[in-house]
């Protein structure tokens, strides 16, 4: 089912994103506080410190970063926090701050939810795609073309097995159609392994800058068992919809620009930055974006402006004008 755009990034921001291993904190089981309760000035002046310490060190536009901290301290020490009395209260009165000084929508102060940690919300996941892993099955279409649908980019290894076997069943096909036009999650490596089938061994599918951009992480397709001739001159089209986000676009932006792939649909949303949930106390947590990936033939990403399709049609036109295409590229008419 699809959903508008502000809650799916509301979703997106919830989950904790676990490529690059540097590092995650998750949510403690403590039990939950109300942010309803008295909001004392130890309490803000806390909060404060811990926002500008988790800005200092994770934050990856670190001039953003300290322009944040000195309004921050600025409005501290005039005391332009006494009046507020409540932790809801303070949320609204961070957002505005942080946001207006940084002009980044994705810093975001929100409630700590304990019960919300990965675990639990990748087991959630799992039962409400019914331990598909993520693929939403496979089909064989009139000329002897293949049709892939993918649900949802999950942190999983079984993950990984389920898209090996589907595209194994796939494998005799003439040309394949992967349907995105629905997928959610993130799962980065699973993006990686996805697309390693259709790229050669080694080759470098994106740059990933971390650490306040201080450091690189080059992510390389995998070696593996799949059909080779995805990675030669197969044609492939990939399903698009104006709800893709996040693992999603970072699948089709790469292979539309290593020319894998020729993308079908509407534009998607433009959500390329990994973001990150951190704990500021047991009321409030951060919601901060933490790295950037770069594709190396662009040298840049889908960061606001989405992936463009290389066919603009309306989603629920797409797997008919793909169809159409593939056919035609096949010599079928």
């Amino acid at each position: 089912m699809r959903i508008n755009k502000m809650k799916k990034i509301k979703i997106i921001l919830m989950y904790v994103l676990l490529w690059l291993s540097i590092g995650f904190s998750q949510a403690s089981d403590l039990n939950r506080e109300s942010l309803n309760d008295t909001l004392s000035k130890e309490n803000i002046e806390k909060a404060i410190s811990n926002i500008i310490l988790l800005l200092e060190k994770e934050y990856i536009y670190p001039e953003k970063a300290l322009l944040v901290e000195e309004e921050l301290r600025r409005k501290l020490v005039n005391n332009e926090f006494d009046k507020i009395s409540d932790w809801y209260s303070f949320i609204r009165s961070l957002n505005a701050i942080i946001r207006g000084i940084s002009g980044d929508m994705y810093l975001d102060i929100v409630e700590t939810n304990p019960s919300l940690t990965l675990e639990k919300a990748q087991k959630k996941s799992v039962f409400n795609i019914q331990d598909s892993y993520g693929v939403g099955g496979v089909d064989l279409l009139s000329g002897n073309i293949g049709y892939m649908r993918m649900n949802y980019f999950y942190q999983n290894h079984n993950a990984k097995n389920e898209i090996f076997h589907a595209l194994k069943e796939l494998s005799k096909v003439d040309a394949l159609i992967i349907d995105l036009r629905d997928t959610e999650g993130d799962s980065i490596p699973l993006a990686q392994y996805f697309m390693s089938f259709f790229i050669k061994e080694g080759t470098i599918l994106s740059e990933i800058l971390y650490d306040k951009q201080n450091k690189r992480k080059r992510l390389r397709a995998f070696e593996n068992s799949g059909n080779d001739k995805f990675k030669h001159d197969f044609p492939i089209y990939i399903l698009t919809s104006s709800f893709l986000s996040s693992s999603g676009e970072f699948f089709c932006y790469t292979l539309k620009h290593f020319k894998k792939a020729v993308i079908v649909g509407e534009k998607t949303m433009g959500i390329a930055h990994v973001l990150q949930n951190q704990k500021i106390n047991n009321y409030i947590s951060l919601n901060i974006p933490i790295a950037i990936p770069i594709n190396p033939t662009t040298h840049s990403n889908w960061e606001k402006t989405g992936v463009t399709p290389d066919l603009d049609v309306a989603a629920n036109l797409s797997l008919d004008a793909a169809h159409k295409m593939a056919k035609q590229y096949l010599g079928i008419f």
